[in-house]
């Protein structure tokens, strides 16, 4: 919601004007005294254009935020919701009597309940121990020349060779997939050459680098890596797999 808010609040602000005063607050910080205040405001300003650039994209994060614990029904509005402390004590007890063996289903369960169809396509491409090509797109520039701030993650041909039903959420798959440890990363790999170039040489990928170019004067650079099961992702698979 406050990223929401400050997007709202710089909209007046054109990506092109922003760069100008970044440049320009450059060239001041170097001949004036007090410079280490202008490069914090040349950084506030430039930090907007990311965002911007990150917004039009699609690809800004969202930021999430716990609601308060449940309120009882009482008028009065002050107690809390018994049920959560009821809860944590059941777990707490089972705890004394669970066993590895126990403890495991659950884990394994609480995965499973998690996982889209889409998902487990994704898990059964990768159960033979194949790596997959990702590739992840990022704006390279800015005040140092050099930071990178990526714009695309986890782009991929696998949705495509795993014939999941929404290609374009394999992105969120992949990232989900090793959010829950079932994923692991590795380096580029040299013989998937032409999976990397088709995943860049993707419309939607093309656009994106077109787009930074142009309002952002931004070098896209693509940081090519690769992904396969994890060793609690094959245990995993094996558990549910049968």
């Amino acid at each position: 919601m406050l990223a929401e808010e400050k997007v709202k609040k710089i909209r007046p602000a054109t990506t092109p004007w922003a760069g100008r005063l970044v440049r320009q607050m450059r060239q001041a910080m170097a001949r004036a005294p007090g410079g280490h205040y202008v490069l914090d405001q040349a950084r506030a300003v430039e930090d907007v254009l990311f965002e911007d650039l990150q917004s039009r994209l699609g690809g800004m994060n969202s930021h999430h935020y716990l609601p308060e614990p449940a309120q009882t029904s009482s008028g009065d509005g002050e107690g809390r919701d018994k049920s959560l402390q009821a809860r944590f004590a059941a777990l707490a007890d089972q705890s004394l009597e669970q066993t590895p063996e126990s403890a495991t289903a659950r884990v394994y369960g609480r995965i499973v309940n998690q996982l889209l169809p889409d998902e487990v396509r994704i898990l059964t491409a990768l159960s033979d121990g194949s790596d997959i090509a990702i590739s992840h797109l990022v704006a390279r520039g800015g005040r140092l020349k050099n930071s990178d701030h990526r714009v695309m993650s986890f782009l991929s041909r696998v949705g495509n060779e795993s014939g999941v039903m929404l290609a374009d959420a394999v992105p969120h798959y992949l990232a989900h997939l090793f959010a829950l440890g079932l994923l692991d990363g590795g380096p580029e790999d040299n013989k998937q050459t032409a999976k990397y170039e088709a995943i860049e040489n993707g419309s939607e990928v093309r656009a994106a680098c077109e787009q930074m170019r142009k309002d952002s004067r931004l070098k896209p650079v693509f940081i090519r890596e690769t992904a396969h099961l994890s060793a609690f992702g094959k245990a995993f698979w094996a558990a549910c797999s049968g």
